[in-house]
């Protein structure tokens, strides 16, 4: 083991270094992106929640050859709340020397100090960060939802006291070969006749998203279309319709710059549900997406979630699984 290393803070100085170590550390052999130096002073320093004294930096010499951040949201209340593990890597040639597990253990002090009991990763973490599918041409999605199942930073946690809490899959299709099954057409037309269309939300003929949210009971849903319809020049929002009243969402209509079909969920109203209308509604957002230019969706869902059968059925595949791992802190 090198004893010589120094375990810091991370400074602003240290990013074209540390851009350096993760993209030919990580980005060449993990599914995360690859970091420039704006993007990530925009992920991490000029994140409100980002903290100096929440990183680790490890140098040999003047080389950065480790790093850590921890994090945890500032306007929470620490008897409540966990923290988050947002980010740790160390130089391939300084693995298996126990330098993972020291940065580890620092950052959990730094919780630790701040109240708080309890580090649990996944997606509600202050930072996110970006991964690629893998087997495309940087086919991506914005977030991580937890940790990467069987990578290294799994078995470094694991290997460290954390247990599996959790389990969330990712989901892509390439949106290029979509085509909408012949069983989803002949759904419609069956859903048709008894008066329920896919459309458009048009605020002068439909009503009924806050009426269907409260059947839900799902704050996030009538968050993620207000949010939308909020917006000046809104993207499309797809519903299902009868006479009017709005029984279910999906969408916005939304093509990303990456070419990412954006999606903010998929709800139908109890009262409507049994009929398909989630399976079409939803094969529908993926024709208009590929329509609006869309070469790829991604998402992500926990495993016990039954909208998982909705995106199976539209063809999609599960390119990753994620572990949400959780350490009680004593």
């Amino acid at each position: 083991m090198n004893t010589n290393l120094q375990y810091t803070n991370f400074k602003e100085s240290m990013i074209p270094a540390l851009v350096e170590l993760w993209n030919h550390d990580v980005y060449q052999s993990e599914i995360y992106a690859e970091f420039s130096e704006e993007d990530f002073k925009n992920r991490f320093l000029n994140n409100p929640n980002y903290d100096e004294n929440g990183t680790v930096a490890v140098l040999d010499g003047e080389k950065l050859v480790g790093f850590g951040c921890a994090a945890y949201h500032k306007n929470s209340d620490p008897s409540t709340s966990c923290g988050f593990i947002t980010c740790l890597v160390v130089a391939k040639e300084y693995r298996r020397q126990g330098i993972g597990s020291k940065i580890l253990s620092l950052l959990e002090e730094y919780i630790k100090a701040s109240g708080r009991s309890v580090i649990r990763n996944y997606f509600g973490a202050p930072m996110n960060l970006k991964w690629y599918v893998p087997g495309y041409d940087k086919h991506e999605h914005a977030g991580a939802p937890a940790v990467p199942y069987n990578t290294s930073y799994y078995f470094l946690l694991l290997a460290n006291g954390y247990n599996v809490n959790g389990q969330h899959d990712g989901f892509h299709v390439d949106l290029t070969k979509f085509k909408m099954p012949q069983p989803v057409i002949d759904k419609i037309k069956e859903n048709e006749k008894d008066g329920y269309t896919i459309t458009i939300y048009d605020e002068k003929l439909h009503h009924g998203f806050d009426e269907m949210f409260d059947a839900l009971q799902n704050e996030g849903f009538r968050n993620a279309v207000h949010n939308v319809l909020a917006t000046p020049n809104h993207d499309p929002l797809l519903i299902c319709q009868k006479d009017g009243e709005i029984l279910g969402f999906t969408g916005p209509i939304r093509t990303e710059p990456s070419g990412r079909a954006y999606l903010a969920g998929v709800a139908i109203h109890p009262k409507a549900q049994k009929r398909g209308l989630g399976k079409t509604m939803f094969c529908t957002l993926c024709q208009k997406s590929k329509e609006n230019g869309a070469k790829f969706m991604t998402l992500f869902t926990g495993s016990d979630n039954r909208a998982r059968n909705i995106y199976l059925y539209a063809g999609l595949r599960i390119a990753q699984s994620f572990v949400v791992m959780r350490k009680e802190l004593k």
